[in-house]
């Protein structure tokens, strides 16, 4: 028995064995893989290749890059950008879009082709971006990415238009100023008394023009739940800027929500005490309606932005942007005569071009002296657009001056006497005691502006 029992035993022991080698000698199952990731894999776009192509389109440098792709089921819609590196490294970019397939069906399901171009704006010196660019279709799968650099050269403004205008428009103006008063000199200091007022008083009120204009998007920014990285606020002739830039319609709408609103107060509060000495704050409302209605009647700007993303008709702004700029002249120039400008006075002629083309000539100063290498330069890759808004400026201001004085001395010397007297400012007679606190303010506001741009 006990011989059979261990037969048995050993017979159990090598049938275990023999089991087991059987079963190990077996292939393993393959794992199942989820249907999902399966059909993923099947149907996501293939990038066949990347092409690159330059453009040079009205001096602007356009980059191309044409990527080639298939999609089995022609369904692609979006080719999907992420921003991976920059030369200079750190520079800060608002964001790279994503760009929309326009390709058939039957051209994704061949070889479809889609473009991601770069715009090379006007900096100062070069630099170049590294993207990692992927095709996603219709329902949210994903190429493989592929990795492009756009690389923009060095492309600084052009500012020799700027300066000859500058150059033939002072020229004009000297040759004015002698013949106006060569005659009769004791004319002239009255007319020297009124440009500085006039330009030690635009100072500080373009200051406060830029800091409630850009502290609107600050807000807006702040309301989003950002952080304000940059406040870049001045009193020069010369674009600012708030960054981040948060991308929503409140963002841009609040620029002049803020700025409008704040500038009436204002406005309203100093109106009936207008005088020399508060003029750069009575200013403030005229001249911030004429600069931001001309914005909106041209469709540029924040109101471009506005509609970019609301969809909002442009026939709202154009409406809004008239009646800003007709009420802006109206109530400037009924600020004239404490300039010491009558209506109808030729003087305004050379006065208010002078005054504007010397903001300008000042303006375009700082901004080549003081912005190439600044932060914003630096950082952000302003420098180039900053530089180049400043020569715009110089050609736009100057022209905006002469309408003025134009409109000052023939429609708004008939329409003077017949306003109420709550409208009709009196003629003052100009001092050098009177010009000390616009020009102490200007002078504040100058160094204050220098701080934050350097």
């Amino acid at each position: 028995m006990k011989s059979l029992s261990l037969r048995l035993l050993l017979c159990g022991i090598l049938l275990a064995l023999l089991l087991t080698a059987c079963y190990a000698s077996q292939p393993p199952a393959p794992t199942a893989q989820p249907a999902s990731q399966t059909d993923a894999a099947n149907h996501a776009p293939v990038i066949l290749r990347v092409e690159e192509r330059t453009e040079n389109q009205n001096g602007q440098v356009l980059l191309h890059k044409d990527i080639y792709f298939t999609d089995r089921e022609g369904d692609a819609t979006t080719v999907v950008h992420r921003l991976i590196s920059t030369v200079p490294a750190g520079i800060y970019i608002s964001r790279f879009d994503d760009v929309d397939i326009t390709a058939s069906a039957d051209e994704q399901k061949l070889k479809g082709l889609v473009t991601s171009p770069v715009a090379c704006p006007v900096v100062l010196y070069p630099f170049s971006l590294t993207i990692e660019a992927r095709i996603r279709d219709v329902t949210g799968n994903l190429s493989e990415p592929v990795i492009v650099n756009f690389a923009c050269p060095a492309n600084p403004p052009n500012s020799i238009p700027s300066v000859i205008f500058e150059l033939v428009l002072g020229l004009g103006l000297l040759a004015g100023f002698w013949l106006s008063f060569r005659k009769r000199p004791s004319e002239g200091k009255p007319a020297i008394l009124s440009i500085l007022l006039l330009f030690c008083s635009w100072i500080p009120m373009d200051f406060l023009s830029s800091i409630f204009h850009e502290g609107g998007h600050a807000l807006a920014t702040l309301i989003e739940g950002e952080t304000v990285w940059s406040f870049y606020v001045h009193p020069f002739t010369f674009t600012g800027f708030v960054r981040p830039v948060v991308d929503t319609a409140w963002r841009f709408a609040s620029a002049y929500i803020i700025s409008i609103l704040v500038s009436v107060m204002i406005f309203i509060l100093l109106w009936k005490r207008r005088s020399v000495s508060n003029l750069p704050f009575v200013m403030l409302f005229p001249w911030g309606a004429i600069i931001q209605g001309l914005q909106m009647l041209s469709l540029s700007g924040d109101a471009y932005n506005i509609m970019r993303i609301t969809g909002l008709p442009a026939i709202m702004f154009i409406g809004l942007g008239l009646v800003l700029v007709c009420s802006g002249i109206f109530f400037l120039l009924s600020l004239f005569p404490l300039l010491g400008l009558a209506p109808g006075d030729r003087k305004s002629l050379l006065v208010v071009p002078a005054v504007f083309s010397l903001q300008s000539i000042f303006g375009m100063l700082v901004a080549h002296l003081f912005v190439p290498g600044s932060p914003a330069d630096i950082r952000y890759l302003e420098g180039g657009m900053i530089i180049n808004s400043a020569n715009n400026v110089a050609i736009f201001l100057p022209i905006v001056g002469v309408l003025l004085a134009v409109i000052h001395i023939t429609l708004f010397r008939k329409i003077y006497p017949k306003l109420p007297a709550w409208l009709r400012t009196e003629i003052v007679n100009l001092t050098w005691k009177g010009l000390r606190l616009p020009a102490l303010l200007a002078v504040i506001s100058v160094i204050l502006g220098l701080i934050v741009i350097i």
